[in-house]
């Protein structure tokens, strides 16, 4: 019963997520900027472009499977246009999210930091999703 137990055990705490980690979070990489908006402020643009410049790279190889998988089975998957669908309607839902999440806070120019640390962090997120899958 106590194999049993452990086994169960170990099995569960395999099959959690690893932990956040806080250090890769855009505010926090930017956090030696706090007293200067401005050099924050440049210090997330950066970021954003940087993730973005990685979200096009995984983009563009998520097109190169879909149009590959469109040959294989003309007609039937229509992969490409799905993909291109999938990837407007997250921008979309990224930038809204986005501007939600900057509206919480109201105080000066927290809320734009807010806004592109949740942008930096939600592209960083799809690029690797399309990566992984």
């Amino acid at each position: 019963m106590l194999t049993l137990m452990l086994a169960l055990v170990s099995v569960q705490e395999a099959d959690l997520p690893p932990p956040l980690e806080r250090d890769n979070r855009p505010s926090v990489q930017c956090a030696e900027h706090l007293t200067d908006s401005g050099a924050r402020n440049r210090c997330l643009d950066g970021l954003l472009d940087a993730a973005e410049a990685g979200l096009d790279a995984a983009l563009a190889a998520a097109r190169e499977e879909a149009r590959e998988i469109d040959l294989d089975m003309p007609g039937a998957a229509d992969a490409v246009t799905s993909l291109e669908a999938a990837h407007s309607a997250w921008i979309a839902y990224r930038d809204a999210e986005c501007t939600r999440r900057a509206s919480l806070l109201l105080l000066g120019d927290h809320g734009d930091d807010e806004r592109l640390d949740c942008l930096v962090t939600l592209t960083r997120a799809r690029a690797a999703e399309l990566t992984d899958y």
